[in-house]
């Protein structure tokens, strides 16, 4: 088996070197762009000291002053690109910087959450064998399982009855002639008829059937009611048993120190999804700088439309093919030698502008791989994969796996997709053997306590100490929490998943 912690630092080692090669691509392109600026500038002297070849009558102060206008507004607008570019690899690295430390510190959250969660394990043993040691608590369980049971039958009783209702009710209500005589209170006290009167009731009596349908009535409008309160009776007997046994639990884990770990466990592990939060919280900001910094590293944005156009504007007919013609036609040298120098700075700018391209793509490929790791390694920890309890099949090859994604051969989609096959969760010392069906403790409650009843009520009594469990768990959860207890969280961890 490979521990989930391991798994963790096989994935850390593939970011840091994913962003060692980005940083060094980086690198080399500033070095690239030094030496752009520097052909740009030679290039720019060259074509100054053509233009005064070319135009002997115009001082060298007015050529120079036309090509610096253009050359002042090409390099407001490469500034310009650049400042923001600075800004947004700014952005990217404070973001880097901000999640490397964020991962540190849920590093050193995860290996408190792990010894808390250790410890809560051995404690939970404890306080298992003490109940069960407990003078009072197997007869209290009994009763109360035993009053569950009574609970759960009334509750089904008034369920039929209020079936019955519902299906026979309407006939007596809609029966005019019974009506008549229900509310003249024929055949009781307080009726009133005499003479014809009198006759003619008793005549509508007999036809309705009064006396044994009014019985039947009466039964259906008072009996729900009155069962109703016989269930909230024996509600209130099986609430007040199990407050008992919760207090006997309550008070064996303060003594032993259970409440203690909980607490710092449950703070541990609220800090560690706080955490989380900020985590994807940065990615978004980073994600975001780099969308920015890919469509300005395209070789078409505004700054170069912008750029071009103003290019055009200066040079006219200079361009490469005819300043070379006109060269030619020429009998002096000094022209030829200086478009030389031109040219082999054109072409020096082409090679070193298509390297740029080129390193900017393996920049944007390898920033894509670690934003992708980074996606990784975030739903890693959000489900909880890298704490003690997760462990991966040997039969998974990590190394290769990582390898074929930094080669291009996997997506993200795909590596969490091999993680999450081969991995899975070691049940608690507490839950091995322990058989859930009814997901009782998918809510929140004691799994100590559920446990513990389980046992003592026997295959018999299982059913309805699992209900038992899921009946109490609203009402203690509020109750623990107006007295400052920890909270019991599904599955019984400190964290909404399964590995804490």
């Amino acid at each position: 088996m490979i521990s989930g912690s391991d798994v963790a630092r096989q994935l850390e080692r593939a970011r840091r070197d994913a962003r060692r090669r980005a940083e060094d691509v980086r690198a080399g392109l500033d070095k690239l762009d030094d030496f752009i600026k520097q052909l740009i500038a030679q290039r720019g002297n060259s074509l100054v000291e053509l233009a005064q070849h070319y135009f002997p009558d115009l001082s060298q102060t007015s050529i120079e002053k036309q090509f610096a206008e253009v050359r002042g507004h090409l390099k407001h607008l490469l500034e310009q690109k650049q400042r923001r570019e600075a800004e947004l690899h700014q952005t990217w690295d404070t973001c880097l910087d901000r999640r490397a430390d964020l991962d540190q510190q849920i590093e050193q959250v995860t290996e408190k959450l792990d010894k808390l969660a250790n410890r809560r394990d051995e404690l939970e043993q404890q306080l298992a064998q003490r109940l069960r040691e407990h003078a009072e608590f197997e007869p209290l369980s009994q009763q109360a399982l035993a009053a569950e049971t009574e609970l759960k039958r009334n509750e089904l009783r008034v369920a039929e009855m209020r079936d019955e209702v519902a299906e026979k009710l309407p006939a007596y209500e809609k029966s005019r002639l019974f009506q008549y005589l229900y509310r003249r209170g024929y055949g009781t006290a307080e009726y009133r008829g005499k003479g014809w009167t009198q006759q003619l009731d008793r005549w509508v009596a007999k036809i309705v059937k009064y006396n044994k349908n009014r019985q039947s009535y009466n039964f259906l409008k008072v009996t729900p009611e009155l069962m109703a309160n016989e269930v909230e009776r024996r509600r209130e007997d099986f609430n007040k048993l199990m407050q008992r046994l919760e207090a006997i639990e309550d008070s064996i884990s303060d003594e032993i120190g259970l409440t203690d770990v909980l607490q710092q466990g449950t703070q541990r592990g609220d800090e560690r999804e706080a955490l989380m939060k900020s985590v994807s919280e940065v990615d978004a900001q980073r994600d975001q700088a780099e969308q920015e910094l890919a469509r300005l590293e395209a070789t078409e944005n505004e700054y170069y439309e912008a750029g071009v156009n103003r290019l055009k504007e200066f040079l006219g007919n200079m361009e490469e093919s005819a300043l070379e013609f006109r060269t030619r036609v020429t009998p002096q040298t000094t022209d030829d030698e200086i478009f030389r120098e031109i040219k082999d700075c054109n072409a020096q700018l082409r090679e070193a502008r298509q390297q740029n391209r080129d390193d900017r793509e393996q920049l944007q490929l390898w920033n894509q791989k670690l934003s992708g790791l980074d996606q990784v390694v975030s739903r890693f920890r959000m489900h909880e994969f890298d704490s003690r309890r997760s462990w991966f099949s040997p039969q998974m090859n990590l190394s290769r796996e990582v390898d074929r994604f930094l080669q291009g051969q996997n997506t993200p989609a795909g590596l969490w997709s091999t993680l999450s096959r081969y991995q899975q969760f070691i049940q608690p010392q507490l839950d091995n053997g322990w058989n859930d069906p009814t997901g009782v403790f998918d809510q929140d409650v004691s799994r100590v306590l559920g446990r513990v009843l389980v046992d003592v009520a026997g295959e018999a009594l299982r059913q309805a100490a699992q209900r038992g469990m899921h009946r109490r768990g609203p009402t203690r959860a509020r109750t623990r929490s107006s007295r400052g207890r920890p909270p019991y969280r599904r599955g019984g961890g400190f964290t909404t998943g399964r590995g804490f």
